[in-house]
């Protein structure tokens, strides 16, 4: 439903664009940027300043886009909870502009009806009405702080295409009323009163101490009431004030909130946890137990409530895993360990749904170490009194403990060393090619490393040494382990693909990696010619980073098709080609973009003045056409710096809904108003 054009909505200001929320549903529409069709529109969605929502899409000829509704474009991660006071900002690419608007605050919050009672002496009706008297009810609340809030710019509205007669099946009744939108304005004036006198009346009131609002449609034939019951009842509020751009503010009642179309990300209460990734680790000396505590993170905007929390400790001798489940709470004791042995903490947040595992680092049980948060006593984690002036260097470090962290890296940990104030880590390794990294040095008291850079599947010997202001161990301890081996990730899911000038932009759901030692590290978008094309070339865009799951592919052709696929990568290990969602298109065809700047029409002397610009300027030409079919001119030439133009006299009669189309060998569509004079 768009009310940009609704009377009783009040009059809106005069401005190039409007930005709809339709907050209920999470949709937004652009509306009226005929000067941005062809562009690159981006679409945040901010709550204090912080975007809780964004989407990228193209503005069409007509200066349309819309997101979160069938035909549109999705949300990118997150369907936001659009709520009010939200701003909601758009950016385009050939533009150096930002519009915006305020969501307003009337909400509506409940619709009720009196129930109709027939009158008692039925008149006979050709029509077959059943008449006598119903009231429908709508209430709502608004903010009276709300300073975007024009009580003259607010329109109620009850919505049921069932209302116009010309759809009332034969031998039903069709009701007075006719039309399909039914307004209530707050403050009505004698061009667009409420209600029609004799067919169905309406008032409604705003109370600024109590904030609350009330709409009241009085009926008085049957039919009337069930369709004005049974329709979409809606809020609509103009933003008023000096605001940048045309903001219209839909609140419907009964809407389902959320993605609104099949492949959508799902809206905050539908996501994951974010789950915690530090937390301090400690275990006393000589205990079988580690304790764990931690703090809940920040989670999205309007995300369900943390409520519980998974916490493992996985290691020992045979691989071991000790889980404990706390609701609520962030501190956890995992007994029952293995002393001196190393284990890996992880940890797994529920709000209904469990998030992936994190891992929290690793501690050896019963090392009188802390992690993370703080130390495990008063005499530094093994190294003497505090404030002891050393007399020789310390021992060897014992309990050396090396475990494959993923492929390419490794956790170590050790006892500490009496008297030690700093270890160094190494790694050496038999296997040609083995990648051996610089040796990492820890401070005391901690007794932990990670070790990175090394090669996947391959055999290596740890050492660790003590030292001190006296000198290094003479020895160093040692353990073996050989790095996990990698595994290609899965396949992602392809959610959205947009063509573009000479390239597309793509986003896809984040592939599952092949197994925790192999975490996706970048993915690639390759675009390959359809069958048969001989004049362009394959292209690949590698995205390096392993969480980011949008891309655009440049360097293509306009007017080829391109077979497109998305692969995940961990490291060099390539996995299977992505999967494509429901109406996601697996090729795309890139194209020329024009925009026309001037166009005007003289009608005395048939005279056309119209120009623009082309993305695609070699060898290419553009057409211009009335929308029913006349030609005005053909094969105007682009220039090397994209501009075109057309000037010319005697042309043919334009026609009435001075609209034409402009087209370019490169495969571009514009259609816009021209201004017609004398």
């Amino acid at each position: 439903m768009t009310l940009a054009s609704g009377a009783q909505a009040g009059t809106p200001p005069a401005g190039p664009g409007n930005i709809e929320i339709f907050n209920k549903r999470s949709m937004v529409a652009l509306e009226g940027y005929a000067e941005q069709a062809g562009q690159e529109a981006t679409v945040e969605v901010l709550r204090g300043g912080q975007v809780i929502g964004i989407g990228v899409g193209t503005v069409d000829a007509t200066g349309f886009l819309e997101f979160n509704h069938p035909g549109g474009e999705c949300w990118i991660g997150v369907t936001p909870t659009i709520k009010p006071g939200d701003e909601v900002r758009v950016s385009f690419s050939g533009a150096a502009f930002t519009d915006s608007a305020i969501t307003a605050s009337p909400t509506v919050t409940s619709v009720t009806g009196s129930g109709f009672v027939a009158g008692q002496n039925l008149p006979t009706d050709p029509e077959n009405r059943v008449r006598g008297v119903g009231t429908v009810t709508i209430e709502g609340t608004y903010d009276p702080e709300d300073p975007w809030f024009d009580p003259a710019r607010f329109n109620i509205e009850t919505v049921n295409p069932d209302n116009d007669d010309d759809k009332t099946p034969p031998g039903e009744d069709p009701g007075l009323s006719d039309n399909r939108a039914m307004g209530i304005s707050l403050v009505p004036d004698a061009e667009h009163p409420n209600g029609e006198p004799g067919l169905w009346d309406a008032t409604a009131t705003a109370d600024p101490a109590t904030g609350e609002i009330v709409g009241t449609y009085t009926l008085y034939t049957e039919a009337d009431y069930d369709r004005v019951l049974a329709g979409d009842h809606v809020f609509a509020a103009w933003m008023a004030g000096e605001e940048p751009a045309l903001g219209l503010t839909q609140n419907e009642f009964e809407e389902i909130p959320g993605p609104g179309m099949g492949g959508c990300p799902p809206s905050p209460d539908g996501q994951v946890p974010t789950a915690p990734t530090t937390a301090q680790l400690s275990s006393a000396a000589g205990s079988t137990s580690v304790d764990v505590t931690w703090q809940t993170p920040a989670q999205p905007a309007d995300g369900s409530e943390v409520t519980g929390y998974r916490v493992a400790a996985i290691g020992g001798t045979h691989a071991e895993q000790e889980v404990a489940e706390r609701t609520g709470g962030t501190t956890v004791s995992l007994d029952g360990l293995e002393a001196g042995a190393s284990y890996e903490i992880m940890i797994e947040a529920y709000n209904g749904r469990w998030s992936s595992a994190q891992s929290l680092g690793t501690i050896t049980v019963g090392s009188g170490t802390s992690t993370g948060g703080g130390t495990g006593g008063g005499t530094g984690g093994g190294g003497g009194p505090v404030g002891e002036t050393p007399t020789a260097a310390p021992a060897a470090p014992a309990g050396v403990t090396a475990t494959a962290a993923d492929s390419g890296a490794v956790d170590v940990s050790w006892t500490a060393s009496t008297g030690a104030t700093a270890y160094a880590v190494s790694v050496t390794s038999d296997a040609t090619g083995a990648a051996i990294p610089a040796a990492v040095t820890v401070q005391a008291p901690a007794t932990t490393a990670s070790l990175t850079g090394l090669t996947a599947g391959t055999a290596y010997t740890v050492s660790v040494t003590a030292s001190n202001a006296v000198g290094t161990s003479a020895e160093a301890g040692t353990a073996t382990v050989t790095t996990a081996a990698a595994v290609a990730p899965g396949a992602a899911t392809v959610t959205r693909v947009a063509s573009a000038h000479e390239g597309a932009s793509l986003e896809w759901t984040a592939a599952q990696a092949g197994n925790a030692a192999s975490p996706v590290t970048g993915y690639d978008i390759v675009a390959t010619p359809a069958a048969g094309t001989t004049n362009a070339a394959a292209r690949q865009v590698t995205n390096p980073v392993g969480t980011v799951t949008t891309g655009a592919v440049t360097g293509l052709v306009n007017g080829v098709t391109y077979d497109l696929a998305v692969f995940a990568r961990t490291g060099d290990l390539r996995g299977p080609a992505g999967t494509f969602g429901l109406n996601v298109p697996t090729t795309v065809v890139p194209n020329d973009v024009v925009t026309v700047g001037r166009a005007q029409y003289r009608a005395d002397r048939r005279e056309y003045k119209v120009n623009g610009t082309a993305q695609d300027t070699t060898a290419n030409r553009v057409h211009v056409r009335t929308t029913t079919g006349l030609t005005i001119q053909l094969n105007v030439p682009v220039a090397a710096d994209g501009s075109w133009t057309v000037d010319l006299r005697n042309g043919p009669v334009l026609p009435t809904n001075n609209r034409i189309v402009v087209t370019s060998d490169s495969g571009a569509r514009v259609e816009t108003t021209i201004t017609r004079s004398r």
